[in-house]
């Protein structure tokens, strides 16, 4: 039973959108709304108070009607059609019964959909809060000069006060509680996709390693920590005759050579520190907390694996070798604390790699210059 009714309320609303959310929030205060009416329908029966039975069934009907149009994608009209009854409901039933039936503070749920059911402007929502102010003055001061046609027993003052606190604080919690929560969800949405766009902006889209944007800020973040007792060593590594691959099998197979060793480059250096692709077919490699010695050796170890990289390109096994350059950044006592020096000097060690990889190749390739 709850979940048939769940799913009535919650019909056609399951989409991301905000006409959805204002149609779910002005459907379940309408709901809200026609409950309250019943109640005051069947009060109103048993003390044979048969024009306001009658008053209550037409604002019933009425609410019922705004949620009807949730249904039908007329949300806008449902809105005005809920705000309407329940300002002239508010007036008549102070007008007759006088300030101390509590109607009249149903303005702040008007006040509290302005803002949550309506995308107008600024200048339309706070327009309509001065209608609501003037609709509260004029209650007020209507019942300091007026007497109530009718004056209630304290019974029945206790009665519409304790209906009327249920109902009023029930549909602002009902309002706020989805606005805020689809704004929180909203925001978390944004956060997350703020954080892929971060990741996707530091990424190369062919190989998914780190840029050359994204590889300065890992060696700036790495040198200020200022725990690299060992120093910290790049390398520069270019794919031999990627040329040739491209002219012999087409670029296709090009990028699956770029992925195939950006694959393997991305395993090894999990423990080593981190690489980026450089461009072209060019990989900068960054060694934390190792010396020279260390890194070259690793660097060897590298090649190997690349040499045995088998490459699988339409029935062909494509064998690829590289030439590497190393070479260590010069990190001094106090470094960390200067950005200037920090650039200075990891573009040098990246300009001595690239330099030790020319003389690799001009030397015959396959192989790694220290």
């Amino acid at each position: 039973m709850f979940a048939k009714l769940k799913n009535f309320i919650l019909k056609d609303l399951t989409g991301e959108n905000e006409a959805a959310r204002v149609a779910f929030i002005v459907r379940i205060n309408s709901l809200l709304m026609c409950s309250y009416f019943i109640m005051w329908i069947i009060g109103f029966s048993y003390e044979g108070r048969w024009r306001n039975v009658v008053s209550c069934g037409l604002c019933l009907y009425a609410f019922g009607t705004a949620v009807w149009l949730t249904y039908r994608n007329k949300v806008k009209a449902a809105r005005y059609i809920y705000n309407a009854v329940l300002v002239c409901w508010m007036t008549a039933f102070v007008m007759q019964w006088g300030w101390d039936c509590g109607i009249q503070h149903f303005v702040f749920v008007l006040l509290a959909l302005i803002f949550v059911s309506s995308y107008t402007s600024d200048s339309v929502k706070f327009l309509g809060c001065l209608v609501i102010f003037a609709l509260r003055m004029f209650l007020y001061i209507w019942q300091i000069i007026y007497d109530p046609f009718e004056i209630l027993s304290d019974r029945i003052t206790y009665i519409f006060q304790m209906f009327n606190i249920v109902y009023i604080f029930t549909s602002m919690i009902i309002v706020l509680y989805f606005f805020t929560r689809d704004k929180m969800a909203t925001e978390a949405k944004l956060a997350r996709y703020n954080q892929k766009l971060r990741a996707v902006a530091g990424q190369d889209p062919l190989t998914k390693l780190p840029n050359r944007e994204k590889i300065y800020a890992y060696i700036d973040e790495k040198i200020r920590s200022k725990t690299l007792e060992n120093g910290m060593c790049v390398a520069m590594g270019d794919i031999d005759f990627f040329k040739k691959v491209n002219d012999t099998y087409g670029h296709d197979a090009g990028d699956e050579v770029l992925r195939a060793v950006a694959g393997v480059f991305k395993e090894y250096m999990v423990e080593h520190g981190s690489v980026a692709r450089w461009g072209g077919e060019e990989f900068l490699f960054i060694f934390v907390n190792e010396n020279l010695d260390t890194a070259g050796s690793e660097v060897f170890e590298l090649l190997g694996k690349v040499r045995a990289l088998p490459i699988e390109w339409n029935g062909e096994t494509l064998k690829i070798t590289m030439t590497f350059g190393v070479a260590d950044v010069n990190i001094a006592p106090g470094d960390g604390d200067n950005e200037n020096v920090i650039a200075d000097n990891v573009r040098e060690a990246i300009t001595a790699a690239d330099q030790k990889l020319y003389m690799g190749k001009k030397g015959g390739r396959n192989t790694v210059m220290i």
